[in-house]
């Protein structure tokens, strides 16, 4: 037998131990609530930093050099993206982001002035797409990014910091 006999032998008692059960387990659930509130409960959109303070601007630029148009996007945190623009043939996109000396995250602001961090750029052509490599550290970063957007038939697009 599965259950102890006392148990079983009345359906009254059957009852009075299932309310015993289910008050139990409310109780417990209620019991930790003011524990929670007490360790700080979440506040959506709490942890977002606006503005710039405490950051840099770092201006990027990306050069089309290939003969199709350029498309770049930005990848952010937390599964976002966002279009850059078109970069025709010869044009060239800029944009600022601000890089945070202390962790090295670089962030594209939102039209609320909320800083997005910046997970990858990324450029593409109708047969091709890359990732530029951006330097993401601690510390000073150069004020200024400079990528030029290539095509060849072996690489496909590649999109290198000038220079290197």
């Amino acid at each position: 037998m599965m259950f102890p006999g006392w148990l079983l032998s009345s359906h009254q008692r059957w009852d009075t131990v299932g309310r015993l059960i289910v008050f139990v387990a409310l109780s417990a659930g209620l019991y930790a609530l003011p524990a929670q509130a007490e360790s700080g409960a979440y506040v959506p959109y709490s942890g977002i930093i606006h503005g710039t303070d405490g950051a840099d601007p770092v201006e990027i630029s990306v050069a089309n050099e290939t003969g199709d148009t350029v498309q770049c996007r930005v990848a952010l945190a937390h599964w976002y993206s966002d279009d850059l623009g078109a970069i025709a043939p010869g044009d060239e996109l800029t944009l600022t982001l601000w890089h945070d000396t202390e962790t090295g995250v670089l962030n594209l602001m939102n039209a609320t002035g909320d800083r997005m961090p910046v997970e990858a750029l990324w450029c593409s052509t109708d047969a091709a797409r890359t990732r530029l490599n951006l330097p993401l550290a601690a510390g000073k970063m150069e004020a200024a990014l400079r990528f030029s957007c290539r095509a060849s038939d072996d690489a496909g697009l590649s999109c290198n910091a000038k220079g290197g």
